[in-house]
């Protein structure tokens, strides 16, 4: 008898985990259905769940792999076009160095008109006290 009554003391006064425990149970069995078809369910999910990853991992390694290509060709060509502006810009300096050369034989030494069309062939102003 004091069995007992230890026993129903316990139950009230723990009667919430006894509770939470046998709604976990219910909610267990409510989830995973009757019988294995309920571990069939879970088992495809986590089959389900590997495969949205490997999905995502795919796309997240080809998007790498499209920039990655991207920043190759975008310093391929950058690389080009620096090149060709060198060599224009050599092509322009020489261009300029001939033409500067041209002006200095037609002026036949007249430092005001050499200024003058040096000044314009460049694009510097030189002041007219400047020359002499």
């Amino acid at each position: 008898m004091i069995f007992l009554s230890k026993a129903w003391g316990w139950l009230v006064k723990s009667w919430k985990w006894i509770v939470g425990f046998l709604l976990g149970v219910f909610a267990a069995i409510f989830a995973l259905g009757n019988g294995p078809d309920g571990f069939k369910i879970l088992k495809r999910f986590r089959k389900d769940e590997e495969e949205l990853e490997e999905k995502i991992e795919d796309v997240l390694s080809s998007q790498a792999e499209k920039e990655k290509r991207i920043d190759e060709e975008t310093q391929k060509r950058l690389t080009e076009i620096e090149e060709k502006f060198r060599e224009k810009n050599q092509e322009l300096e020489q261009d300029k160095k001939e033409e500067v050369k041209r002006i200095v034989r037609e002026t036949d030494g007249d430092p005001s008109e050499l200024a003058k069309r040096l000044s314009e062939l460049t694009g510097l102003s030189v002041a007219n006290n400047d020359v002499e």
